[in-house]
């Protein structure tokens, strides 16, 4: 899973480095190396004044013009006719924004690609919903199973998705849905608490993830996926591969982690689980035994989810095709923004945001899921790191080219002693930022490994 993910996202930051390999190469700038990942250099072989390398750490690459670091000029020298400081600020900013446009253009063209093959679209933009949890901010509300919602705060729904991304950056805040049931149409006000994941064993704390979230799930149904483990309890009372996992104690199974908390919750006491196959139930008791590997109780299944089939294929035309990604580039590309901006308003609390590690098993887990999902999710990650890669942050592709537009307005560039202190400051503060987002990384990670 990590190997997976962690090998698309370094594909997304080397095609990020080749944007910015081809325009200094145009501009005649002279590349010392081109590296596939970093470290130690595992192979290499050198084409003109360029040495080309695939290095240990798998994690992007990197570009190391001529010149790029006027901190190593000697005093009173001027750089070289092919170095990346002597070109003129037209060439550098191309230069500069050749990485981030790489990264938007691919993301770009693999939607317009996804959209004439054909992706899965829902049959209905109103939500129909299959269970709701209990105490949750939906049952509070009043709203139940089967409710159909098709609007929130005035608009109309667009698929489940969506209505998480709303719902997600809406903590604390009073949503709006129109709700209808039984043919009658229903508003009904519903306040968002943050989404807290239960933990897998009793002696880890539960995952506060910093999103808003109501209770409510679609239609799905909860799978035993391969056949039991050999010698465990599931084994032992006739559990099937394909069987679903329907009820235990009575309890409504919607989502796995329902079967792991109440498993494990029962501390090896026999539990008693309603399976569905074939149409018909079947009633089983099983023991579960307790497992030092997961330090908690098991039965010696794996799980996984079957949606209902609420949607279809779309294939579009070249005209359609490129319609759709204009829009859904725009919604991809503002994504960030709106997040920050929830989060100044206390709609969202920074444990939402994701670091590499977060985005690496997600990555991994979605393309084992769905490799047309996968494909989605690396256009929405490629467009995210284009566009942050432009903003104006000192250390990254924008900064330079903040840097640069400061250059051209003035006649000349700031004085290298401005621009280290500025970007000192900036790197304390990204690495800082980092390292806290890291750790917020590695305590999600167990959501992961299950």
């Amino acid at each position: 899973m990590f190997v997976l993910g962690l090998l698309a996202l370094s594909f997304l930051v080397t095609i990020h480095e080749f944007g910015h390999f081809i325009v200094a190469k145009w501009n005649k700038v002279t590349v010392n190396t081109f590296s596939v990942g970093f470290g130690k250099k595992l192979f290499r072989f050198k084409k003109g004044e360029t040495e080309y390398c695939i290095s240990a750490i798998p994690f992007g690459g990197y570009v190391a013009m001529a010149g790029e670091n006027p901190d190593k000029l000697k005093e009173g020298e001027k750089p070289g006719e092919h170095d990346f400081m002597g070109k003129s600020v037209g060439a550098r900013a191309a230069i500069a924004f050749a990485g981030p446009f790489v990264n938007i253009a691919f993301a770009f063209i693999l939607l317009i690609f996804l959209y004439m093959v054909g992706v899965q679209e829902p049959d209905n933009k109103s939500l129909i919903i299959g269970f709701v949890a209990k105490n949750s901010s939906a049952e509070v509300a009043g709203i139940l199973p089967g409710d159909t919602i098709t609007s929130i705060n005035g608009k109309e729904t667009q698929g489940w998705d969506d209505f998480r991304e709303q719902i997600g950056v809406s903590l604390g805040a009073n949503v709006k849905l129109e709700v209808h049931r039984g043919g009658e149409p229903l508003v009904i006000n519903v306040i968002p608490q943050e989404l807290v994941i239960p933990a897998s064993d009793s002696t880890s704390d539960p995952i506060k993830m910093g999103i808003g979230d109501i209770g409510i799930y679609p239609r799905n149904r909860v799978i035993v996926r391969m056949p039991p483990k050999a010698g465990s309890a599931a084994e032992k009372a006739g559990i099937l591969r394909g069987d679903t996992i329907f009820e235990i104690n009575g309890e409504h199974i919607s989502r796995y982690e329902d079967v792991v908390r109440l498993i494990d919750g029962s501390k090896g006491a026999e539990v008693n689980v309603t399976l569905m196959r074939g149409g018909d139930k079947v009633h089983v008791k099983m023991t579960p035994a307790y497992s030092e590997e997961f330090n908690r109780y098991i039965v010696g299944i794996q799980m996984g989810y079957v949606m209902f089939s609420e949607t279809h294929l779309v294939r579009r035309g070249p005209i359609e095709a490129f319609e759709k990604t204009c829009a859904t580039s725009w919604k991809m590309t503002t994504s960030i923004f709106r997040y920050f901006k929830r989060l100044f308003q206390g709609h969202v609390k920074v444990d939402a945001f994701s670091g590499p590690v977060s985005i690496v098993a997600v990555m991994g887990n979605v393309w084992m899921s769905g490799f047309q999902d996968f494909l989605m999710l690396l256009a929405l990650i490629s467009i995210n790191l284009g566009v942050m890669n432009l903003l104006p942050l000192a250390i990254t592709d924008g900064g330079l080219l903040m840097f640069l537009a400061i250059e051209k307005v003035r006649g000349k560039p700031l004085s290298l002693k401005t621009q280290s202190i500025i970007q000192n400051v900036a790197a304390a503060f990204f690495i800082s930022f980092f390292v806290f987002i890291t750790i917020l990384d590695f305590g999600k990670l167990s959501l992961f490994l299950k």
